[in-house]
Parts: C-alpha cells; structure tokens; sequence
C-alpha cells in the first residue's frame, strides 16, 4: 500500500488558474491555420519559402516522411498550393496590380480559345453548410509607356472578361475588366466531399490574381466555430501569441488593418509563409470569444522601444491618444487593456546576459510612458542560473516576472529564493512564471511498442523513425499524464509561481490540446486533462505531498473557500492501493486510458472517465489515471 502523506506549512500565496496558460505561434505547426476559418491555403498567390532545417530537426523527419505514416497525422496538416491549368506563364507583379501587400499574381495565357488558369485541390466541402468565396481579381489589360513590370499605366477598357470559378460541379463567373475589384460568390454545398477548387479563362491576356478567400459563412469573427466549442473546454486562462521564435521578426503594424491588403509574412526560423490574417486584433477577438487573457510576445531583436511603446498605444490608449487613434479606425474603438508583455524570445540569440537586462530596461522605460500598469515578463532561461541575480540587480525594478523554462521542483526551488532575497532587500514583488512548458516524454514503465524508449528526450536529428520521434509521445496518453503531474508542480509552488503557458495550443504535429483537422476539431489526449483540472480547479494554497513511489504523484491544495482537494495520477501500468490522508474523502471524476501509448484521433477517443470510491481512508487507483477528490468534513 502506498500512503499519500502531506507535511509543512500551507504554501504563502494562493496559485490561480493562470497556470493553465497556453501558447499560440503564428508561422509554425499549422497553429494558427488550423484554428482559423479560412480554407485556401496561400491565399494571396505567392512564391512560399521551403521549411528549413529546423523544422525538420524539430519533427525527427525528412519531408518524405512527413505524410499520413506519421502517427500525428490528420487532414490539417495538408498543404495544396496552386497548380496550373494549361500551360499559362506565371509571374509577380512589383508596383502595378498590386493590392495585397507588395504584389500580385499575374497568369498569362499567350493563346486565345486556350484554357488556362489556377486551381487547388483539397478543399473540404461539408453538405448543406454554407459557404462565401471571395476573388479581388482582373484583366491586366495593356499597358502604356514603358510596358514593364512596375512601369506604365493601364489603358482601361469596356471589355468583360469572363473567369469561371467552379468548386466541385458548382460554378460561378465573374466578369473581370481592366479595373481590378472583388467578386463574391456564397453556395451551399449539395454533399460532403473533398473538391477542387479552379479557376479558368480561355482568352489571350494576363489573368491578375490579387488575393482570394474561401470561409463558411457561420464562423465567428474568423475563427473556426468548432475550434472557440473546444477552446472553451480547455478553458485557458491565458493566451501567449504571436511567438515563439515568430516573434522576432514580427513587425506588429503590418499585423493590423483589413486583412485582404496585408503583406504575407515570411517564417525566418521555420521556413514556410504566414498568411498574415491573424493579427493582434483577431488573436484579441478570439480572447474575448474563449475567455482567456492575452499575454503578448513582443519583438526586442529586430525592432526598438519606441515601436514598443506604440504597440502598447494601440492595444490599451484610450481612442483619440496616439496608437489608440489607429485601432479605432480599424474599428475598435475600446482600449484592449492587455497586461501582459513577454519580453522576446530567446534574446540569447543576439545578447549577453547583461546586455539583454539593459535592454529591457530601455524598452520598459518606454513602454510604460504609454501605459504604466502593465506587466513584463523578463527572459531569463536563456542565461545560465547563476547569472540571474546580476540581471536582476539590473532590471528587477523595471520587471515584473522572471521567465524560466524549467518547471521540475529541483530547478524551482534552486531560483526562487534568488528572487525572494531580491524582492526582499528591494521592497518588490517579482514572480517567477514559465510561458513556454513541454511535459516529459518519459515513462517509468515499458510503452506497449518496445522500440519507443522509456527515457526519451529530443535529440535535435532527424531519424524517421517514428517509434522514436517526440509527436509519438506528444499525442499519447502517457504524456498527458505526465503534463498532469507537471501541473501539479505547479500547484504545489504557491502564487510565487505565477503564470504558464503550456506548449502549444493547436497542431504542431501532436503537440497541443486540440487538433483541427479540416473537417473537425477535437481534444488530444493533453487537452482532455487541461479539460479535468480547469472544471475543478479554484485558486488555492497546497502543502507538499509526498508518496515515496513514483508511480503516484499526488497533491493536496486547499481552496480560499476552505474546502481541501486531492489531485493523484499513478502512472503504473497496474491498480494501487492508496492510503489517503486524514478526513472523509469523496471522488468526483477520474479519466483513464487503456495503454501508454493510446491516442485520441477524429474517429476515436482512448480517454474514458473512471469512478473510484474511498474507502475506510483508502482508494484503488486504476492504471494509468487521473482522479480529483474532495474532502467532505
């Protein structure tokens, strides 16, 4: 029998439900794509950069194996770019028939009574759903002087110019002139099915091709219907965006503004082009949507604090100051009021230690003159440990949370009391947080395939050998566990540890709490555990809980309202006999899955609830789950 015992003083400060963070990255992982309602992919017709290495190293795979074999795969992570009907000649446009950002697509066909043009195939059609197609498009028409790409007006003409745009065996034309415009077309679809989309004229000219869009008509503000229903299970408590290693880049006034003139943005770490339709006021919608708070990740490497100081102006001044006057021509009058700001990401790519706590010194005295009651979290895991005092003496008095990416209780209690003496002898109240968490992959007992190794890390190599890459330990039930026990952790730390957010909120090939595939939206076995503690949880103070058996991780907490509650997950493969600690214990809810290595998928769910019962001050546990208690007296 194994005996939960819990010691020691009750934690100083309660943690709140801001543990249960999450993390969105824009251009990497079909993140951002997969929750958005738009169905084309490349929308705006451009030349899309390969991914690099990194991308390939992260998953373990070359692109060859990156296909329906690998164990995360679902319909989401297809990519159908344009492909040509005929044979038409294909250039880019620089300065003339431009709409979207820099440049159009210009498609000519050099032989009348030729059919030519675009299409692309793997759009997901569900029966009887409605859908609005958009094209800003039209006839290049000739052009005077020197006639050459970026030169020369167009002589406009009367003509019409008819482009038949069909999905599946529905088709519309629109009539194209020499004046480029928007054409719109709404059908509901007669039947499910996976079409293609076309787009053909037969007549001698260029085809201008600025931008399109394919949405169902019933999403919300952009998003995804299915995915906001899901969301709102998980439950976050906070949202980080826009990155991630994206951030560094991100240059946030091209982010805003009408969607359809906005530039693509290139992904310089991962490879790849984001479309550039979520931005900050759609990654804003969707927290007011979902209910989450919105922490956001801002550019320091490539850009400078009065760009800063501008981004907070438009997100929180009032709507006739500065910035403020910009969002509310937009057409968002309020002030957002966001209070958290995540000083870059890995900042150890460009500066020392030193270098970088200066940094953001400047960048947080400009900041602030635009609002002073907001927060910065200050990116310390990039340095070593030792270094943290030093950084603090620094830039402490500018900051108000300390990041580190290690969540283990070794590595929190090693950096803590650095803190605590620094707000001590200060008279501050800096807090540690962790906004980019990944669960161990570990287990302490075989997988059910035993080529997958018990003690498995990322190794940075590409393998292809999918028993042995990290989404084959992402997607199981193992994982999700071992995420409960980090949550868990994070309880037991007390309101000292903030804030977290876990890595990452959508695809990105099994590591996520839900997937969107592209013709539905689930919950991975992750965020069905993310699900469990945020129907339960309430802010609360714990004691430490120990059961000197690592198949049992365990944690008392008592809530603000009084009441004592129980977490426990046994990872063993078999039942447990556990002693509980004193009192009168009732369980609410448990889940369970058969095997380690189960994995929830479109068409099957391996989490099932389990119904455990205490007993004369003791519980069975069964295999491989996660139970809540709550005493009764």
């Amino acid at each position: 029998m194994i005996t939960l015992q819990a010691s020691g003083d009750w934690t100083r400060e309660p943690v709140t439900e801001l543990i249960f963070g999450h993390f969105i990255e824009a251009g990497f992982g079909r993140q951002v794509n997969g929750m958005w309602s738009e169905m084309l992919y490349n929308r705006a017709f451009r030349q899309v950069p390969p991914y690099y290495y990194a991308t390939w190293e992260w998953l373990g795979l070359t692109q060859e194996h990156y296909n329906s074999a690998a164990p995360f795969w679902h319909s989401g992570y297809e990519e159908h770019d344009w492909e040509p009907i005929g044979s038409p000649e294909l250039t880019h446009t620089v300065g003339t028939h431009t709409f979207k950002g820099r440049t159009s697509l210009i498609v000519a066909n050099g032989q009348a009574g030729q059919t030519c043009g675009l299409r692309q195939a793997g759009i997901h059609l569900q029966e009887g759903r409605e859908y609005r197609l958009s094209l800003f498009a039209g006839h290049r028409g000739h052009i005077s002087e020197a006639g050459l790409n970026g030169f020369g007006d167009t002589i406009h003409t009367d003509a019409v110019y008819p482009l038949r745009v069909s999905v599946g065996d529905q088709v519309f034309t629109a009539e194209l002139t020499t004046v480029c415009a928007q054409y719109d077309w709404t059908f509901t679809a007669r039947r499910t099915e996976i079409a293609t989309l076309s787009l053909e004229f037969d007549w001698e000219g260029g085809l201008v091709l600025a931008w399109s869009s394919m949405m169902p008509t019933d999403n919300l503000d952009g998003w995804r219907r299915d995915v906001v229903e899901n969301l709102r299970q998980v439950a976050p408590a906070v949202v980080r965006f826009p990155g991630g290693c994206f951030v560094s880049f991100y240059d946030w006034e091209s982010s805003i503004g009408d969607r359809n003139t906005r530039e693509p943005m290139p992904s310089f770490y991962w490879g790849g082009l984001e479309d550039n339709d979520v931005g900050l006021d759609e990654f804003l919608s969707l927290s007011r949507l979902v209910g989450f708070a919105p922490q956001i990740c801002f550019n320091m490497m490539s850009s400078t604090p009065f760009k800063a100081r501008q981004l907070v102006e438009y997100l929180n001044a009032p709507a006739d100051v500065g910035m403020g006057r910009l969002r509310r021509l937009n057409g968002h009058t309020k002030p957002y009021g966001v209070r958290l700001f995540e000083m870059d990401n890995e900042p150890g790519r460009k500066w020392t230690a030193k270098q970088y706590a200066q940094q953001c010194v400047a960048f947080a005295e400009e900041m602030r003159l635009a609002d002073p009651g907001i927060q910065l979290m200050f990116a310390a895991y990039n340095y070593a440990p030792e270094t943290l005092g030093a950084m603090l003496e620094i830039a402490g008095e500018h900051i108000d949370y300390v990041i580190y990416r290690q969540g283990a209780p070794e590595f929190v209690e090693k950096v803590l009391p650095v803190i605590r003496d620094y707000n001590q002898r200060h008279g501050t109240r800096v807090k540690l947080v962790n906004t980019e968490w990944l669960a161990s992959c570990a287990s302490i007992e075989p997988f059910e395939n035993p080529e997958m190794p018990t003690d498995f890390r990322w190794h940075a190599e590409i393998t292809n050998d999918y028993s042995r890459i990290l989404s084959t330990f992402q997607v199981g039930w193992n994982y999700a566990l071992n995420a409960a026990h980090r949550l868990m952790d994070y309880m037991s730390y007390g309101g000292e540890f903030y804030l977290a957010n876990f890595n990452n909120m959508c695809n990105t090939w099994g590591q996520n709490v839900i997937e969107a595939s592209k013709d539905g939206c689930f919950l991975s076995c992750a965020g069905q555990v993310f699900a469990f503690f945020r129907r339960h949880f309430v802010p609360c103070f714990a004691r430490a809980t120990e059961t000197g058996d690592v198949r049992i991780r365990a944690q008392l907490t008592r809530g603000e309202d009084g009441r004592e509650r129980l977490y426990i997950v046994n990872h063993g493969g078999e039942a447990c006999t556990v002693r509980l600690p004193e009192g009168n214990w009732a369980f609410v809810e448990g889940l369970c899955a058969p095997q380690r290595i189960s994995q929830a998928t479109e068409t099957q769910n391996p989490v099932q609830p389990c119904y455990v019962e205490a007993r004369n001050g003791e519980v069975v546990l069964p295999p491989l789950c996660l139970v809540y208690g709550e005493r009764q007296d």
